[in-house]
This record gives structure tokens, sequence and C-alpha cells, in this order.
């Protein structure tokens, strides 16, 4: 437990954070807002180190992916999966390389580039959530081809493997193909079906999976049908628009956070300890 969790981090809030992120990647994949699964990386490094974020979401990810694969098993068309999944090897192999290197010196020494890293990320998909309509019509227009395939899916490997962060990429180039809205839904499901499973044994090569890490995982399990079932009840009770602009909003503010080193946990807890201290 004490080598999940960021020093000092109490153990309500360290499950409150954990489950949050787990909670709103079983929303995003029961078809309710999309983009939302893009704060859990962010949200999650609040409390727990770059690696161990990785390291933990990539078993949860692949068990809501193989939920939404049997859902589209049929709604699915080969051609633009391989076009941009072939390539994502490539970026997976790259990604991996550097989890690899940054184990190798100390992943502590590499651990504020690796929140800079997810901070833009995070601040730049926050923004394609908010163009998202946008940029699907521009998409639409543009048709992409097998090399701009290869372009995206070395992207996507490796942002991927690094911050589990390739939906606009993937989303973009899929909606590129004017499937139709069942059948993109489950292409993108089959895709990152692929590139989540590809991940994984070099996850377990450079030692960022083992048996702690599926062990943890064993705990945060249940929180998947949770937020799937919570997907379906928001669907009812509140506009797909407005949720994504909630989680959009968050996803800037912690991007932003994690981009210039700042934690609000740890400020918070730190001036508790001091405020105490004082006044006693």
């Amino acid at each position: 437990m004490t080598s999940y969790a960021l020093p000092d981090i109490p153990v309500v809030l360290f499950w409150i954070f954990i489950a949050l992120g787990v909670l709103i990647q079983g929303i995003s994949k029961s078809g309710f807002a999309g983009g939302a699964g893009i704060i859990s990386v962010p949200l999650m490094m609040l409390v727990m180190p770059p690696d161990k974020v990785a390291a933990t979401l990539l078993p949860i990810l692949i068990l809501c992916d193989l939920n939404a694969i049997y859902i589209h098993r049929k709604n699915k068309i080969w051609k633009p999966i391989m076009e941009i999944y072939i390539p994502a090897i490539a970026g997976i192999l790259i990604g991996s390389l550097m989890w690899w290197y940054m184990g190798e010196k100390g992943i502590k020494e590499y651990e504020k580039i690796l929140k800079q890293f997810v901070g833009i990320i995070a601040i730049t998909f926050a923004i394609y959530i908010w163009g998202k309509e946008f940029s699907l019509r521009w998409a639409e227009k543009k048709s992409f081809g097998v090399r701009a395939g290869i372009i995206a899916g070395i992207l996507a490997g490796i942002t991927s493997t690094l911050a589990h962060a390739a939906g606009p990429i993937v989303s973009l180039f899929l909606f590129s193909k004017n499937l139709g809205k069942t059948l993109f839904v489950g292409t993108v499901a089959w895709t990152f079906t692929l590139i989540n499973i590809t991940k994984l044994p070099f996850y377990i090569a450079v030692g960022l999976v083992d048996w702690s890490v599926l062990k943890f995982d064993l705990f945060l399990i249940p929180f998947i049908p949770i937020g799937s079932f919570l997907g379906l009840w928001l669907h009812n009770k509140i506009s797909e628009r407005t949720f994504n602009f909630v989680i959009m909003v968050l996803t800037i503010i912690i991007g932003i956070q994690l981009l210039i080193g700042i934690n609000p946990i740890e400020i918070i807890i730190k001036s508790f300890v001091y405020t105490s201290s004082f006044a006693t």
C-alpha cells in the first residue's frame, strides 16, 4: 500500500481519488460521456506515483474493453482498425522503451517530467472535448489514408503507453472513415482492446505490472460495473454535454496543477498539519 500512495496522503483520500478514477472509466466505457476517461490518469496522479497509475489502470482498461467488444462484437470493420493498430505497435514499443529507460535511471528522477507530460496531454485533450464536434466534422471531411494512419498509430501507441491517453487520436482517425455511429463505436472499442492488450506484455517486461498490481486491482474491479450503472443512470438525469463540460473544466485545472508542479491535496494536508501544530 505504501508504494502506491504518495507520501503523507491519508488513506481515505487515497481511496476516494482512486475509486473516482475507476468509476469515471466505467462511466466513459458505458457509452455515456465517451471523453470523460481522460481525467482518470491526472486525477489519480494527485495521490499516486505516475508509474503506479499507469500500471494500475491498464488491467482495468482491458476489462472495460473486453466488455465493450462483447457488446459490439459484430460492429467492427477490420481495415481501419489495422491501419492504425499496426503502426501503434511501433508506438507501444517506443513508449515501453521510455518506461524501461526511466526505470533503469529511477522513476523518481523522471516523476516531474511524467506529470508535466500528463498535464500537457490533459489540457490538450480537454480542449479537444470542448471542440469535439468541430474536430469530428473536420476529420469527417479529411478521409485520412494509410500515411495518416501510420502517424496517428505511432502517436496513439506512445501516448497510450505513457498515459493511456490515445482517445482523441484514434477517434479522429476512425471518424474520418465515415463508418456510421454503431460501426464507429464498435471499431473504436476493438482498436483500444487490441492496443491495451498489446501493451500488457510490454508493461510486464519493463516491470510496471506485476502480481502486486494485479492484487491491488482486485479491490478496484467492483467500481467498473458501478461506473457502468452510473453511466446509464446519468444518461437519464443529466445531459452528456453538461457532464463533459464539468469533466473538461476539472481536467484543465488538474492538468495545469500537474504542469506547474502544484498538488492541492499535499498543500491542504500540509496547511492542516501546520495549523494543528500551531494551535497546540
